[in-house]
Order: C-alpha cells, then sequence, then structure tokens
C-alpha cells in the first residue's frame, strides 16, 4: 500500500485556503491513502465555543466537499481531522473518505486539554474499515496516550493505524514505535507544525510526522517545521503476523481476567 504521509500547518480560522493549500500539496502524488493532521484545515487554538462554531461543518461542508471530489477525481483515499457539527454539538472529528464517496467518521475519544471546554466526548467507538483488502482505523491525537486506543484498534483487525495529531508533547513520536511493535501494526503520525496564537493563547507544535512498523521502527520522520509529503510504500502483511516467536502470540497470550 502506498501511503502519503502529510505534515501541514492551516492558517487559523482560514478553512477554504487551507484546503485548497492542502490540496495543491498533495495533487501530484500518487498514493493509495493519504493521512492529515487533525483539524487539519480550521486551527487548533480555539478562544469560546463561536470560534468552534464558525468553522464546524457537517458532511455537507466544504473541506469535506472538496476532498470527496478529490479522491473521486484521483481514486484515492483521504483521512483528515475537522470540526464536525452535529445537533448543535460539537466534535473534534477525523473523516475517511472514499473515491466512491463513501465515507465514515471517528469522533475523538481522549479529549485533551481545554478541548475538554469545546467539544463533546467522542461517541464513535474505535473501528476499522477495509480500503483495497487492507484493514484501516482511525485515531486522533491524544488517543496515543492510552494504551487501550491502539490496543482496541488491534484486536478489531487494524494493520494501518491514521493517527491524525496536533501534537504538543514531546512524547508521542517515541512512544508510538511501542504502540507498534506492541500491536505489531502501522502507525501513521500526520502532525502539525509551528506556533499558533489567538489572543489568550497560543500552541506550538512539533511537526515530526512519521510512520512506525510492526517491529517498532521508524521508517520515515519528517522535520520539526515545513509543509511536506511523501508516499511510503508498505507491506502491510507485515501487521498481520503477531507472533514473536514460535510459542508466543501476542494476543493468544492475553490473559484478560487478570486485566480487570
Amino acid at each position: 500500500m502506498k501511503i502519503g504521509l502529510v505534515q501541514f500547518k492551516p492558517e487559523l480560522f482560514q478553512v477554504k485556503e487551507n484546503v485548497e493549500k492542502g490540496i495543491k500539496l498533495i495533487e501530484n502524488e500518487d498514493a493509495e491513502l493519504f493521512v492529515f493532521p487533525e483539524l487539519a484545515f480550521t486551527g487548533y487554538t480555539f478562544n469560546t465555543k463561536n470560534e468552534v462554531e464558525w468553522v464546524s461543518e457537517d458532511i455537507t461542508g466544504f473541506s469535506i466537499k472538496s476532498f470527496r471530489d478529490f479522491a473521486f477525481s484521483k481514486n484515492t483515499n483521504v483521512v483528515f481531522g475537522f470540526v464536525e457539527k452535529k445537533e448543535n454539538k460539537f466534535y473534534n472529528s477525523s473523516i475517511l473518505i472514499k473515491p466512491d464517496g463513501k465515507y465514515r467518521i471517528y469522533r475523538k475519544t481522549h479529549l485533551f486539554y481545554e478541548e475538554k471546554l469545546f467539544f463533546e466526548r467522542g461517541n464513535t467507538g474505535f473501528w476499522v474499515e477495509d480500503i483495497n483488502g487492507v484493514k484501516i482505523g482511525l485515531a486522533i491525537c491524544f488517543d496515543w496516550f492510552f494504551p487501550e486506543s491502539f490496543r482496541t484498534l488491534a484486536l478489531k483487525g487494524a494493520q494501518v493505524i491514521a493517527h491524525s495529531a496536533n501534537l504538543v508533547m514531546p512524547y508521542c513520536q517515541e512512544a508510538n514505535k511501542i504502540r507498534s511493535l506492541e500491536n505489531r501494526v502501522f502507525i501513521v503520525t500526520s502532525n502539525r507544525w509551528g506556533e499558533e496564537v489567538n489572543v489568550l493563547n497560543s500552541n506550538n507544535f512539533t511537526g515530526m510526522s512519521q510512520i512506525t512498523n510492526p517491529k517498532g521502527e521508524v521508517i520515515i520522520r519528517f522535520s520539526k517545521k515545513g509543509d511536506k509529503v511523501k508516499v511510503v510504500d508498505i507491506n502491510p502483511d507485515e501487521a498481520l503476523n503477531k507472533n514473536i516467536n514460535k510459542y508466543n502470540h501476542i494476543f493468544e497470550d492475553r490473559i484478560e481476567k487478570f486485566y480487570k
């Protein structure tokens, strides 16, 4: 599978311009799956719920319509984070868009810091979707901090986890080597970069978007700064082998009655 790892810095609130910039970044690349960051085209540093509502959208919104058109025209799949509005509630969500226009939405399970002031806790649960015979799961940023997140996706059969992020803590890139190893999965962490300032608040994002493989190795990692895209060819079948040796299988050896 050819995966397009995207590192991207949006301008706060400038959705249309950010979407156009994002599409331009990948339009000449050939991949089966492109992964963009969390809240990829809205920015992240909100001060009020009014700001959140201003950039929110449902399935008919500009960013989703634009990438549905792109996915169809390029016969590809795209994952990106967006502010979802549903029945007057707001979610930090990620969407998987397929070439036929079908889509599936994941709502962030573990909200980080002031996200709790603006977003509802995600209620979709973790799920896995088939793309060209490969099982793909979605997660968002702080979900990585909870081992149960990626373990749940792996138990559901995920070979590749599309991990859209706006990382501000310095731990995730190293920690995801372990998350990949302990679950024998590929993790595609698409992160944003740079500083974002909004009157009362500011955030510094760590960049260093990366892909880790089932051996716990970093097979590509970007620098801390810069909009970047790189298509990486992986073998998803590597994530089907859950054996450490001929006697140990990472799932069959679990003793769940002792984990309560």
